[in-house]
């Protein structure tokens, strides 16, 4: 009877576990995309950091990517406007379980709503 019982905890246990490591232990793709969306025009200098890390740059019509892993991250975009004053903008982004995600640089810049989105690959 004991040894029935210690394998159904060892059950539970590696079954909790395992929960655990797959909410917070999956590597998200971000990908940040600098193109003209919806009214919102490309910006030629403009940098994004994700958690601390140092900043990438992306270039008009282009696709910069992160990864990262857990579900509540730290994001800092620094750009510069058309007279050469440079802007940040904080936000913290959460992730789903299983979410990669695209953000669209313009529109974030822009104040737009739908700056961020689910990625699916096509």
């Amino acid at each position: 009877m004991k040894m029935v019982r210690n394998w159904i905890i060892l059950i539970i246990v590696v079954i909790g576990i395992s929960i655990a490591l797959f909410i917070t232990g999956r590597l998200h793709s971000v990908y940040f995309e600098n193109k003209t969306k919806d009214g919102y025009v490309a910006i030629n200098d403009i940098a994004y950091s994700l958690n601390g890390e140092k900043a990438k740059k992306v270039r008009v019509n282009r696709r910069g990517m992160g990864e990262v892993k857990g579900r509540t991250h730290e994001l800092v975009v620094t750009f510069k406007d058309k007279a050469g004053k440079e802007h940040e903008i904080k936000k913290t982004i959460t992730l789903g379980a299983t979410e990669n995600v695209i953000i669209y640089l313009p529109v974030l810049v822009g104040n737009g709503e739908n700056w961020i989105e689910e990625f699916t690959a096509k």
